[in-house]
């Protein structure tokens, strides 16, 4: 019994651990918007205890994002 409940949390962390890694790749990488996440405001993408605000920067285009995880920012690439 103990084993199964142990088990059982390993795959909850392992599966998000797999979304967090393929939005991160998706919006630093390639450049798109997350695909596990739900658009609130905008440009705000909201997934499961992380968050990204994620666009083309307005006069040079670049993509720039910042990920917020458990309410923490994480990593800006913003300029000004």
């Amino acid at each position: 019994m103990k084993k199964k409940i142990i088990y059982g949390i390993l795959a909850v962390v392992l599966a998000w651990g797999i979304v967090f890694a393929a939005d991160f790749v998706t919006v630093s990488g390639l450049e798109r918007r997350p695909v596990f996440c739900v658009q609130t405001k905008g440009s705000h993408y909201v997934g499961l205890g992380y968050a990204y605000d994620a666009y083309p920067h307005p006069i040079n285009g670049r993509w720039e994002y910042a990920l917020t995880v458990l309410g923490n920012m994480v990593i800006c690439t913003f300029t000004n």
